[in-house]
């Protein structure tokens, strides 16, 4: 079985279910607010980003929901293996393209050739590409905007897999780009004040947090983190997940 897609290939499981339960809590959010784009961010390496992008994106994707993920790690993109996609041709190369601009007749031509097709229904991808030797400044040079501007009412949900925000500057530039940041923490790995640290990077960019993935936690600890790691969010809210 495919670890990075077990929503797909083991929809009972329990970590399925968890996932499932993550859908609740963030569609709850989209109903109440109509949001639909979504950034998912950790503050360090290995912390399960991917993971929760992918999976959580097959599980949109079965409610019915036509999903994009955008794999904006330039660095360690991975989304193109979890889903067994080209990656000749990516986010990166695009924002290198100077036919990406508004003004461009064939806009669409060159956008949809970013968007790949997976073996799950609604479901599609923009791999992350070659890895460039300047990410961070490709963000910042306006065709991301461009390209997401297209997009965005294509799909009913988007997410974003970006980098971890304590150790790269790119997220920092995609922050405000989406309705909602969702930041990923690992018991036993993330410290609380290098969480603190990554919510207050968000909110300087403007980036609006709705919750906090929790991951790796113990069962019998479930309610005195969730208690601890509410408080990192900026309107109280919470998103637990367990795995």
């Amino acid at each position: 079985m495919r670890r990075d897609m077990v929503f797909y290939e083991a929809p009972k499981a329990p970590v399925s279910e968890a996932i499932r339960n993550l859908r609740t809590n963030i569609t709850y959010k989209m109903n109440q607010t109509g949001m639909n784009t979504f950034l998912i961010t950790s503050s360090s390496p290995e912390e399960g980003k991917s993971f929760i992008t992918s999976n959580l994106g097959i599980a949109f994707s079965q409610s019915r929901k036509k999903v994009l993920i955008i794999d904006c790690d330039l660095r360690r993109g991975k989304q193109h293996k979890i889903f067994g996609v080209d990656n000749t041709y990516g986010l990166s190369q695009a924002l290198e393209n100077n036919r990406i601009k508004r003004e461009n007749l064939s806009l669409n031509i060159e956008i949809d050739n970013l968007v790949q097709n997976t073996e799950v229904d609604n479901l599609f991808v923009i791999p992350a590409g070659r890895v460039p030797d300047n990410p961070a400044e490709l963000f910042e040079n306006g065709r991301f905007d461009v390209i997401f501007e297209f997009l965005k009412d294509k799909y009913d949900v988007i997410l974003f897999d970006v980098p971890p925000i304590n150790i790269v500057t790119d997220t920092m530039t995609l922050c405000n780009k989406a309705d909602g940041v969702i930041i990923l923490c690992s018991i036993g790995q993330t410290k609380s004040d290098v969480l603190l640290e990554t919510k207050e990077k968000i909110e300087s960019m403007e980036g609006n947090i709705i919750g906090v993935v929790v991951n790796k936690m113990p069962t019998e600890r479930m309610k005195a983190y969730t208690k601890e790691y509410t408080k990192y969010s900026t309107d109280g809210s919470k998103i637990i997940f367990r795995k």
